[in-house]
């Protein structure tokens, strides 16, 4: 293993002043400085990361914490900003396990012990206690797509989202539109709210059993409520799916069931995956700037691990409609 020792011989400097070259020190001459580090380069020489942590008390590691399994493409979109902008900064990133310790989850343990600067919780589940304990610790957090007021979040505008998706309905003539949600938590609050809220703006009831629980990345199970809301007495004309992976599976489960989109039922998705644009009909959905989710999340981590405690911010990142082809124009 090649030493700081082993570069000062090759230079004939000394141990001190490679010490100072490596950590960035501008006071060493310009000659100097590149003198060693073309002699570090030529030797294949690595930095020992846990000294420098130790010396720095700094990793440059940001964690990123996502409790779930990675199959939604929003979530992947959202890891891959986060990872491009961090390593931009100039900071390693680990994915945190999911690996249990004593049969419980403990990320807190794991993040200190990889000594992370930061960490970013990506889709936290409602009650998990690894997650609770994490953000009443000292390290700093961003919360991505996880309402928690005791930390800081960067959010997607669900509501507005689902507002804009019902509205688009409605000014192509739908009076009756149901809504399948995905999971418990911040996401399928905000989406009920903003269409219930569309609804209620244009004097439109919402009648039992038209807001049915689904689940993300679940098209068997959504195309099967969806044949149930079909055949109510006064089916919808239109349902918003939970998501965009969703919406395209739902339609050609349906199709080859004899079913046609939009032209006997109108449905809508939700992220704006570019699969959703692949097929035919286009669908129509609600695109989510993940690239901005995770570039502002990185800002605000980086900010916090600046300030230290006591940051709280809040961000909410809007995303723009795609009209598509699967909602039609109906009345």
């Amino acid at each position: 293993m090649v030493t700081m020792k082993d570069i000062a011989q090759k230079c004939g400097v000394s141990v001190s002043t490679v010490s100072r070259v490596l950590s960035g020190n501008t006071l060493i001459s310009p000659e100097t400085s590149r003198t060693v580090m073309d002699a570090a380069e030529a030797l294949g020489y690595l930095p020992d990361m846990t000294a420098r942590t130790l010396k720095t008390n700094r990793s440059d590691m940001i964690g990123i914490l996502f409790d779930a399994h990675l199959t939604h493409p929003f979530f992947s979109g959202v890891i891959d900003s986060v990872r491009t902008h961090a390593e931009e900064a100039g900071f390693d990133v680990l994915l945190l396990s999911r690996v249990k310790r004593d049969g419980r989850m403990d990320y807190t343990e794991t993040a200190l012990s990889r000594r992370m600067d930061g960490i970013v919780i990506i889709y936290a589940k409602v009650g998990n206690a690894g997650v609770e304990k994490l953000t009443r610790g000292n390290i700093p957090i961003v919360a991505i797509d996880t309402y928690d007021g005791g930390c800081n979040m960067v959010l997607s505008d669900y509501r507005q989202g689902t507002r804009e998706l019902t509205e688009w309905a409605i000014s192509r003539g739908h009076r009756r539109i149901a809504l399948i949600h995905g999971e418990t938590g911040y996401a399928t609050k905000e989406r009920i709210s903003g269409f219930r809220g569309a609804m209620a703006d244009h004097k439109l009831t919402v009648p039992e059993g038209y807001i049915r629980a689904g689940e993300y990345n679940k098209p068997e199970l959504c195309a099967k409520i969806t044949k149930e809301l079909l055949s109510m007495a006064q089916p919808p004309t239109c349902i918003l799916m939970p998501d965009d992976y969703t919406a395209v599976n739902t339609i050609r489960i349906l199709h080859e069931e004899g079913f046609t989109t939009p032209e006997q039922f109108s449905c809508a998705g939700y992220d704006g995956i570019p699969l959703s644009q692949a097929v035919s009909p286009r669908v129509t959905t609600f695109s989510q700037d993940t690239e901005t989710i995770g570039r502002k999340a990185v800002e605000i981590l980086i900010q916090a691990m600046q300030e230290g405690p006591g940051l709280n911010r809040e961000i909410t990142v809007r995303g723009k409609l795609i009209p598509g082809e699967t909602v039609a124009s109906v009345g």
